[in-house]
């Protein structure tokens, strides 16, 4: 009669290490998850980590807020360094002739205007 509370007591701790277990598989998979989006969220995509919108006049912000002007592109296949319009390189601020101020080279605006093939 005595040996049914121990048999009791060891598939409870089973049971518990099994949980456990569980626990810390779920974990680690959790946590290699978050590991690699956070490293896809700290690459940047492309390492643009300048911005082109400081200096820029009250003017100049209307006009950029006419033609929707912003540092990335939403279409990645209108960015400014593919615009006959935009002067510069693609590591640095340019400039537009239709956009004043400094242009992202990975921005856009809707007086994008592509260059030529």
């Amino acid at each position: 009669i005595t040996e049914a509370p121990v048999y009791a007591s060891l598939e409870r701790s089973s049971l518990m290490a099994k949980q456990s277990r569980r626990v810390f598989l779920a974990r680690i998979a959790a946590g290699g998850a978050a590991v690699g989006i956070l490293q896809t969220l700290g690459c940047g995509g492309g390492g643009d980590s300048f911005t082109c919108n400081d200096n820029v006049d009250q003017a100049a912000r209307g006009t950029r807020t006419a033609l929707q002007y912003v540092d990335t592109a939403a279409d990645p296949n209108k960015k400014c360094i593919d615009c006959v319009l935009f002067t510069g390189n693609a590591t640095a601020c340019g400039t537009c002739s239709a956009v004043p101020g400094p242009i992202h080279p990975s921005g856009s605006c809707t007086a994008f205007a592509p260059k030529p093939a």
